[in-house]
């Protein structure tokens, strides 16, 4: 029953395009659409979960270079901080830049 269950759910998914809209009247974004804060938020979320990923395999081998066991969690916790550290420096050099 599980894998009928999972097969049809799979199939359905595979199956949306065909059933997508068709969008003839569709209009990309305008300049002014979303505010500016959004986009900021926006752009600080792609690279914090941009980050994560080069962050975390670097505190991998640098404790594994320092031989230290570490779990999971304090692994990606220290990942985590530095993706955060990332997206603030740029938050901060991005204050600098005329964005009108």
């Amino acid at each position: 029953m599980f894998k009928k269950s999972i097969a049809f759910i799979l199939i359905i998914c595979l199956m949306a395009p065909v059933f997508a809209l068709d969008m003839k009247n569709a209009e990309p974004y305008g300049e002014n659409e979303f505010p500016k804060w959004t986009q900021k938020v926006r752009r600080g979320e792609i690279l914090f979960f941009g980050s994560l990923p080069l962050t975390f395999a670097a505190t991998t081998l640098g404790t594994n270079l320092a031989k230290k066991d570490m779990e999971f969690l304090p692994k990606l916790g220290i990942a985590a901080g530095v993706s955060a550290v990332i997206v603030i420096v740029d938050y901060i050099l991005g204050l600098g830049r005329n964005e009108d």
